[in-house]
């Protein structure tokens, strides 16, 4: 496996990229390139320039609200990473619209990446292949389609995360065949002779107070009533704090959880919005009890994860990350993002990754939480 890695923070997209590549290996023409930046750049003209740059390599990614790679968190800035992989083969499809039906789809895309490995169904491996998925962040659409995908999927892992926009909330982009798509996604299935490990990381458990959705849009993640007060006027009350108080920061520091078996699923925060309302990042419904839970130390949880990771896995080659923009947001606050950069690098010989609107895993998308896939771990 032969891997190069680079950013920019410069704002036209040719003078970006040709930065972020200006070492690698003159003709590097990589199996698949992973690309993620910020609104700084143009979506378009990065999934254009980078298809006439490597014509001939699978390429995706998505905008962001933050960028890992090796070593670095970084905001602002457009990331790249490439692999030339003759022991993994890659397909890739997009599905372009999300308001379609999820059940045909997922069913027509994964006969699609099947078809371009060359494989059948019976063929799917939990040793052999994994998935990864791309969404546009602000479609609302996640749930019913990584659910689908899963079901069809069995046990093969599959794990991803929803493009950002620095938290502007006005348009997210997913990128494949030199283009950027909105209220889309786009599907990675992969065949691997080298090993690889899904990976799954949060730092809340369940807290004192419980709170019950008493009026809600599902369709728009939208909540009107907390424990039948205005959402937002209830959470402030929780906070002990104004309306008008309410940030991102608040919301990043003080999320919602949604306690089933043994696993916390953090439903976070988005925005206030009408009514005082309240926004959330992914799926709630009338009825549902939420608990604002409790913290622990990010860091030091990070630090058991990694010695873990090193303990099980050894050196890993490439780690791709999704890490919720809520843990950066906290980790912003915390002044610990460049921290946890350095001490993830420390497992892992290239890097790269984004802060994302949801993450992705097996069959469920949620929010505050870092998924990731370690590739060629001895």
């Amino acid at each position: 496996m032969k891997v190069f890695e680079g950013s920019s923070t410069k704002g036209r997209a040719q003078e970006a990229i040709l930065e972020a590549i200006n070492h690698w290996d003159d003709g590097f023409s990589p199996s698949i390139l992973f690309v993620f930046h910020s609104t700084t750049q143009d979506p378009h003209d990065i999934a254009e320039k980078l298809t006439k740059h490597f014509p001939n390599t699978t390429i995706v990614g998505a905008t962001t609200s933050g960028e890992w790679i090796s070593g670095q968190h970084k905001n602002d800035a457009l990331v790249l990473l490439g692999m030339l992989t003759p022991e993994m083969r890659w397909s890739m499809s997009v599905v372009e619209d999300l308001n379609a039906s999820p059940d045909q789809v997922v069913k027509q895309t994964l006969d699609e990446l099947m078809q371009q490995l060359n494989i059948k169904w019976n063929d799917l491996n939990a040793t052999k292949h994994f998935c990864l998925s791309f969404f546009d962040g602000m479609s609302r659409r996640e749930e019913p389609f990584i659910a689908a995908m899963s079901k069809e999927l069995g046990d093969i892992s599959l794990l991803g995360g929803s493009a950002g926009d620095d938290l502007k909330f006005k348009g997210t982009y997913v990128i494949a065949n030199g283009k950027a798509y909105q209220n889309a996604a786009v599907f990675i299935l992969a065949e691997s002779k080298t090993s690889f490990h899904a990976i799954k990381h949060q730092h809340f458990v369940p807290g004192d107070i419980d709170v019950v959705i008493t009026k809600a849009d599902v369709d728009r993640r939208l909540v009107y009533r907390l424990d039948g007060m205005p959402a937002a006027q209830r959470y402030a009350q929780l906070m002990g704090l104004e309306v008008g108080e309410l940030t991102p920061q608040i919301f990043s520091d003080n999320p919602l959880i949604y306690p089933y078996g043994n696993e916390c699923y953090v439903r976070a925060l988005r925005r206030v919005c009408e009514e005082g309302s309240l926004e959330f990042g992914c799926a709630i419904e009338e009825g549902m009890i939420l608990n604002l839970c409790k913290h622990q130390d990010m860091t030091q949880e990070y630090d058991k994860l990694m010695l873990e990771l090193k303990q099980n896995l050894g050196e890993v080659k490439v780690l791709l990350v999704y890490n919720c923009i809520y843990r950066a947001l906290e980790g912003k606050y915390a002044d610990i993002n460049q921290t946890l950069a350095e001490r993830t690098s420390a497992i892992t010989e290239h890097m790269i990754g984004f802060d994302t609107y949801g993450e992705q895993w097996q069959g469920l998308h949620m929010n505050q939480t870092l998924v990731a896939l370690a590739l060629g771990s001895k």
